[in-house]
């Protein structure tokens, strides 16, 4: 019966066996062996001498040229727990780009101090940090002839716990390297992949050491292990703190008229478009996190247009019915007409704005973002398109408005005095509710922003406090 290969109650039993081929079609060099990756690519393992090479080495050249470098290379110096892995097409006393491992401390480096034991326990925990991410990659390309790891599965289930933590006590501005649901899932793929501690299983061995590079990468971008609470918090505190990007690519004769345009023409509307796009595209640590508000941006940004199609052809209906009066003047006229077309204008962009969107929201979102960047009128002018449809919007809303005011200011010229007190009462109702619009949309336009000055009322009321306590002071004397 074949190695691995066991009857078990009358049941076919087949347990993981060693990666090594037996040497029956090729013909490989005394003392190597043979590996074979899950993925199914080979390496080659040379016990004896502790050396793993990627080269393929039944190539008579190949081996002459490896057994050159070797004679180059200081093995005596490799400890019993160590080992080397040769790049592809050495070079003799090329030495810097060759890997040195160390399987009792997991760790790895291009320098043989670096990865002896006696130096590793001299070193500050935090300059392991890149040593032992190499070390994880290594073994993720070269597994088969690596023995069990039994720490490995505990590293990872500590790490993955605290990731889900982090993600539930930090929410979006958690930056560990796996999302709340990703944890979940490598904890239950790690649960079910979960055999006995002496079975051996190549594919095991791949999936921790993948999960334990991502851990230790992220520890050496954060310097895991080195800083103080102290220090820890106002680094975190720091980075959090949201500094403002200047589009430095439009020249000074583009921005000015722009701010200006923004302002006036614009309503200030794109500066909105302005935050919504620079909140969904701020990287905050983790690229599923940043892909996440970018999908709820694009959502919320069709809604709007959705809304502003909704709003657009309600006016548009109007402002036709409204052309359609007897008797109608020049100005109430021309007002109408404005209306018309910046209505059919926020509706035409609307509904391309609205396909162009949905029908891309799930494509390249980086494209997206450096165009929006790099343009030719750079951020501003990028969100002065986005706005147009409430723009648009707003300008009908304005011409309707004009419109309407100029056709009752016609009628309080008329001989009939009944029509003209009526002309009257229906222009003066209308100057109020637009008073109050304005007041309304002024108020609320700035209810969002922190005032640092305080307004006309407030200084106006502490002014009559203080006079009436004044006032109060004189009595009692």
């Amino acid at each position: 019966m074949p190695p691995g290969v066991s009857m078990l109650n009358g049941n076919l039993n087949i347990r993981p066996t060693d990666c090594q081929v037996p040497d029956t079609k090729f013909s490989l060099p005394a003392g190597w062996d043979l590996q074979i990756h899950p993925q199914g690519w080979v390496y080659f393992y040379n016990a004896s001498k502790r050396i793993v090479a990627d080269d393929n080495i039944r190539d008579p050249n190949v081996l002459d040229a490896l057994e050159a470098y070797i004679v180059t290379y200081p093995l005596s110096e490799i400890g019993h727990d160590m080992e080397i892995c040769i790049p592809g097409s050495p070079s003799p006393g090329d030495h810097f780009r060759t890997l040195v491992v160390n399987h009792t401390h997991c760790v790895a480096s291009y320098l043989i101090e670096e990865g002896r034991s006696e130096t590793i326990r001299t070193v500050e925990p935090y300059l392991l940090n890149r040593r032992r991410r190499l070390y994880w990659n290594y073994i993720q390309w070269h597994p088969c002839h690596v023995p069990p790891l039994p720490t490995a599965e505990l590293e990872v289930r500590e790490a993955l716990t605290w990731y889900h933590v982090d993600n539930v006590v930090s929410g979006h501005k958690s930056v560990v390297p796996f999302s709340k649901a990703e944890c979940e899932d490598l904890s239950r793929a790690l649960k079910q992949l979960k055999g006995d501690k002496n079975e051996r299983s190549i594919a095991r061995t791949v999936f921790l050491s993948w999960v334990l590079r991502e851990i230790w990468s992220f520890r050496d971008a954060e310097d895991y292990g080195r800083r103080t609470l102290r220090d820890s918090l106002h680094h975190r505190a720091g980075r959090s703190v949201q500094r403002p990007v200047r589009d430095e690519t439009t020249p000074l004769y583009i921005s000015v008229p722009l701010e200006y345009m923004v302002d006036i023409i614009f309503f200030a509307i794109p500066r909105t478009y302005v935050a919504h796009v620079k909140a969904a595209t701020e990287y905050q640590g983790r690229l599923s996190n940043m892909q996440e508000r970018w999908e709820t941006y694009i959502r919320r940004l069709v809604q709007q247009y959705q809304d502003f199609l909704l709003i657009a052809t309600v006016l548009l209906s109007a402002t036709i019915g409204f052309l359609d009066i007897d008797g109608i003047g020049i100005v109430a006229k021309a007002g109408g007409i404005v209306s018309t077309f910046a209505s059919l204008g926020s509706i035409t962009v609307g509904v391309f704005f609205v396909w162009i969107h949905q029908s891309n929201s799930h494509r390249s979102t980086f494209a997206y973002v450096h165009n929006a960047h790099h343009g030719a009128f750079g951020l501003l002018g990028h969100a002065m398109f986005l706005s147009l449809p409430a723009v648009f919007l707003v300008w009908g809303v304005i011409a309707f408005t004009v419109g309407f005011i100029a056709y009752t200011v016609q009628d309080t010229h008329d001989s009939d005095k009944n029509e003209a007190k009526a002309a009257w009462a229906s222009l003066g109702v209308s100057i109020l509710v637009l008073v109050l619009v304005s007041a309304g949309l002024y108020t609320f336009s700035l209810i969002w922003q922190l005032q640092s000055r305080s307004s006309f009322f407030d200084s106006l009321s502490r002014r009559r406090g203080r006079l009436s306590w004044a006032f109060w002071k004189r009595s009692l004397k």
